[in-house]
C-alpha cells in the first residue's frame, strides 16, 4: 500500500515539475517575441483598368494587391491608403498602353516601385513599404463578349 502511494507521489511530483518547466520556458519566449509590430497591412479591392486603343476599349486589367505599411506613419494619416493606392494602379496602367500585347508583358518588379513611389510622394513620410500581388489579369474585351453571349444563338 505504501507502494502506491509513493509511486502516486512521483508521478504527481514529475507532472508539476513538468508544468514549471513548461510554464517557464512558453514566458521566456514570449518575452523575445513581445517586440512591437512595425508594419500593417491590407488589402486593395479587386477593381478593373480599361486598356483604350484607339478610342476602343480593347481589355482590361483586373488587379488586387495585398500592401504593408509603416503602422507608425499610419497612424498619423486619416485617410484610407487603399483609395491611394489603387489611384496609382489606375494611373500606371491608364493610358500608358498603346498595344495590348504589352499590357500582357507587364514587369511587375517596375510597375510595384512606380506604384510605391506615387503613393508615398503624397505623404510627408514613406508609408508604403511593399505590394505583393494577389490577382493580376488582363482580359480582352473578344473574351468578355464571348463569355455574355455564351449560349446565345447569332441568328
Amino acid at each position: 500500500m505504501i507502494r502506491i502511494a509513493v509511486i502516486g507521489l512521483w508521478i504527481c511530483a514529475v507532472a508539476l515539475g513538468s508544468l514549471y518547466f513548461a510554464v517557464k520556458q512558453n514566458s521566456a519566449t514570449a518575452a523575445v517575441t513581445s517586440q512591437p509590430q512595425l508594419l500593417d497591412d491590407g488589402k486593395t479591392e479587386v477593381f478593373s483598368i480599361p486598356i483604350i486603343i484607339d478610342g476602343a476599349v480593347q481589355g482590361y486589367v483586373v488587379t488586387q494587391l495585398i500592401y504593408t505599411l509603416d503602422s507608425a506613419v499610419k497612424a498619423s494619416v486619416k485617410v484610407p491608403v487603399a483609395s491611394f493606392i489603387n489611384d496609382e494602379i489606375f494611373r500606371q496602367f491608364y493610358g500608358h498602353y498603346s498595344d495590348v500585347k504589352d499590357v500582357q508583358k507587364v514587369k511587375f518588379d517596375d510597375v510595384k516601385q512606380t506604384i510605391i513611389d506615387g503613393v508615398n510622394a503624397r505623404f510627408l513620410q514613406p508609408l508604403v513599404k511593399d505590394l505583393l500581388v494577389q490577382q493580376f489579369n488582363y482580359i480582352s474585351s473578344k473574351e468578355i463578349r464571348d463569355q455574355n453571349t455564351k449560349g446565345i444563338s447569332r441568328g
